[in-house]
């Protein structure tokens, strides 16, 4: 039998700081371009940034022990019986406190919390055979856009190029949360024409060798277990002694964005659409996936059905042993515009699951599997879910179908 307990430990978060003048007009901000953690560039106060002061869940126990009532050959009172035959308390008074004194034998973790974002959100767990498993979000960190098994949330990374254009304010001048991989630089080239789920894709103009690339820092498992600290400056005042200076830590506190492990085998899988006639096509030729680690190149291409005009990638490369940076290229090779949505890159032994929501409401708009094929959910002007569609080899099917109405009264 089992008895779940939850830890709650004090942990950190992360916010950032940036340059503005405002102007008398409302909406008229200039904004600097950078901005800068005000965690780890600068002196904070830990309160007031919320590194400390907030509680989150830590760990979570399991209980295991024999009940009481063990012989099946007893009556017993269901009422009544089913206790614990010995019972062991998870906390103990030490010096007049309560403190955490399991028995390690009865009292056995099952999960550990190491990461959350700035809104209190779960981003990555642990479990005791060293397991993890986590969760991208977007939308300005309010929605889940993936969830990742057995890989730690730096190795994984989603892009559905949706939420580039979401705010929930006009007026909203504050940094944008961190990005776990960050297209921004190429937002003009967000194009709502083509989407494979969602309303977007990125698209890649079509000038025989076009590319939209991304480089990302690669870093090895020791770097992890480096744990932030807090540096307290003291210094001497002349009225009432020995007073704090200042308080600081180092960038380790932030949280990690994309930067898979050297050596590692991974796994990248996206969807494309090439424009011009591709009527007579089993496959499209004009658009490649380029991988660079400084010391090989790799290339992909589409393969598999082309389904309601897109086609899928899905390849398996390995991450240089010495490599400190990887680049991932998305290339046109050909003189029509390609259009690319819902790339992925995670371990090859992790396996991921994807979302897209739609940037007003939030509604769910589709939900990609393990292998990156679509469920798409289809609402009228109301709200209600009319259409459940699903995206399969032989192409997108049609699984479920409802309408409803509300009957007049005269």
């Amino acid at each position: 039998m089992k008895l779940t307990k939850h830890i709650y430990l004090l942990s950190g978060m992360v916010l950032l700081a940036m340059t503005q003048v405002n102007a008398q007009a409302p909406c008229d901000t200039i904004t600097g371009t950078i901005c800068k953690s005000i965690i780890a560039d600068t002196v904070f106060n830990p309160y007031v940034t919320g590194v400390l002061g907030n509680w989150r869940a830590n760990k979570s126990y399991t209980y295991y022990a024999r009940r009481t009532e063990q012989d099946p050959t007893t009556v017993t009172n269901i009422r009544r019986d089913g206790t614990f035959k010995d019972f062991s308390v998870f906390w103990a008074f030490q010096d007049n406190r309560l403190a955490a004194a399991p028995d390690t034998n009865r009292w056995v973790w099952n999960s550990e919390l190491t990461l959350f974002n700035r809104k209190g959100f779960e981003i990555e767990n642990r479990d005791p055979l060293g397991r993890y498993n986590a969760g991208l979000y977007g939308y300005n960190l309010t929605m889940p856009v993936a969830v990742v098994q057995n890989s730690r949330y730096r190795e994984s990374a989603y892009e559905g190029f949706e939420d580039y254009v979401f705010a929930t304010q006009l007026c909203d001048t504050a940094c944008p949360a961190t990005r776990h991989i960050d297209y921004s630089g190429w937002r003009s080239h967000i194009d709502t024409t083509q989407r494979h789920t969602g309303l977007r894709s990125l698209k890649v103009q079509g000038s025989n060798g076009a590319d939209i690339g991304l480089s990302f820092e690669v870093k090895n498992t020791t770097q992890d277990s480096v744990m932030p600290k807090l540096n307290f400056a003291l210094k001497q005042d002349n009225c009432i002694g020995t007073v704090l200076n200042n308080i600081k830590t180092s960038g380790k506190i932030l949280l990690p964005v994309f930067s898979p492990v050297p050596g590692k085998r991974m796994v990248i899988s996206a969807w494309v659409k090439e424009t011009g006639d591709t009527t007579l096509r089993n496959t499209y030729t004009k658009n490649k996936i380029v991988i660079t680690d400084g010391s090989t190149a790799l290339t992909f291409y589409p393969s598999g059905s082309i389904i309601e005009g897109w086609q899928r990638y899905e390849g398996v490369f390995t991450i240089g042993a010495n490599a400190t940076m990887i680049t991932i290229s998305l290339q046109s090779i050909g003189a029509n515009a390609v259009y690319f949505d819902d790339l992925r890159i995670h371990p090859f032994n992790a396996n991921m699951k994807s979302f897209a929501f739609h940037p007003v409401n939030l509604r769910l708009m589709a939900e990609l599997d393990e292998n990156n094929y679509a469920t798409l959910y289809e609402y009228d002007d109301e709200g209600t879910l009319i259409r459940l569609k699903k995206e399969t080899q032989r192409g997108v099917k049609t699984i479920k179908e409802t309408r409803s109405a509300l009957v007049k009264e005269n």
